[in-house]
């Protein structure tokens, strides 16, 4: 990701569990900020089955059920399946796209691919189902894991999807929407 903040946002952003642990419950200044935002500029939230499982195992350690809000909030959905076989022009496939992160993932984490969870792996696959099935040109990851966005960035750097998917960072995100919004 570029020093540069981002401008402007993409419509379609997928939420990864470490960004929603980051920017905390309604009290905080960081959620009015975002929500405020994603309103206004009819953003659409997306969040993934491995996200969901995550937050639905954390329950009660966050201060909002973020599934619930998915089910009750018209700017938040619920993606049932990332279909793996999708690609998008002459871009990889979202299944390879997968495979990919998480082997380099389990490089950066020094853990056996086995015993990791795809959570983030199938962040950069959902980006690109949604490339390929909505009428978004350009889908955002959001979240706060370096090497998960490193993994992620090195997978889909020189290929289709490169500029297409965008990774997000909370902090600069909010600093982007305060000064400009």
């Amino acid at each position: 990701m570029s020093d540069e903040h981002p401008s402007p946002l993409p419509t379609a952003l997928i939420l990864d569990t470490s960004f929603l642990r980051t920017i905390g419950g309604t009290d905080t200044s960081q959620y009015q900020t975002f929500i405020e935002y994603v309103k206004e500029q009819g953003v659409e939230l997306y969040l993934t089955p491995g996200v969901v499982e995550e937050l639905r195992e954390q329950r009660g350690y966050l201060s909002i059920d973020w599934v619930d809000r998915a089910d009750t909030t018209p700017w938040i959905t619920l993606i049932d399946t990332v279909q793996l076989g999708v690609r998008v022009h002459d871009g990889p496939r979202a299944g390879e796209i997968m495979d990919r992160v998480h082997e380099r993932l389990a490089e950066f984490e020094k853990t056996n691919p086995d015993e990791l969870r795809k959570t983030d792996s199938e962040l950069p696959a959902a980006a690109v189902m949604l490339l390929g099935s909505t009428a978004h040109d350009t889908v955002g990851i959001l979240l706060d894991d370096r090497n998960a966005e490193r993994a992620i960035a090195g997978v889909i750097g020189n290929t289709y999807y490169e500029g297409r998917v965008r990774f997000l960072r909370i902090w600069e995100i909010i600093e982007y929407i305060e000064s400009n919004y």
